[in-house]
């Protein structure tokens, strides 16, 4: 089997996502989704728990591209438009072009192993910094890196 050194393996992808929900439950916060993809923008693995909504994978999915697609976190994101709200309507474009799959809420983190970008998280649910909490905690427990830029 030929396996892309930078990609992040299913066991990696499902203990993380087991561990955000954990840190979802002890934290109290709303039900939680979260969805791990490798650097291509497969998914890996995605856990949701009772009570999570149907769109909640979809929100996940997409804060997890965001993140490999700007090589960025989703928190990133949203602070340079706040910062530049000129690029509002850039970025509307750029959702259009993305099949909406930009979203400039926290809750998306890149994953780094080694020093390379192995994937990236995307969690919804709670309030956006509840979801960046849970993802951060995720990645740690998996004992990788979570990080807000490439």
């Amino acid at each position: 089997m030929i396996k892309n050194p930078g990609e992040i393996s299913l066991d990696e992808a499902l203990l993380i996502c087991q561990e955000t929900l954990k840190k979802g439950r002890a934290e109290n916060f709303m039900p939680l989704t979260a969805v791990v993809i490798d650097i291509a923008g497969v998914i890996r693995a995605t856990l949701s728990e009772e009570g999570s909504s149907i769109v909640r994978s979809d929100i996940a999915y997409a804060k997890a591209w965001s993140c490999l697609a700007y090589g960025a976190s989703t928190n990133t994101i949203r602070d340079i438009l706040e910062d530049q709200p000129r690029l509002d309507k850039a970025f509307t474009g750029m959702q259009t072009m993305a099949g909406g799959k930009l979203i400039p809420t926290p809750g998306g983190i890149i994953i780094q192993k080694d020093g390379k970008n192995i994937g990236a998280i995307g969690v919804s649910g709670d309030r956006s910094d509840q979801d960046e909490i849970s993802a951060i905690a995720g990645v740690e427990a998996a004992g990788l890196i979570p990080s807000h830029s490439s």
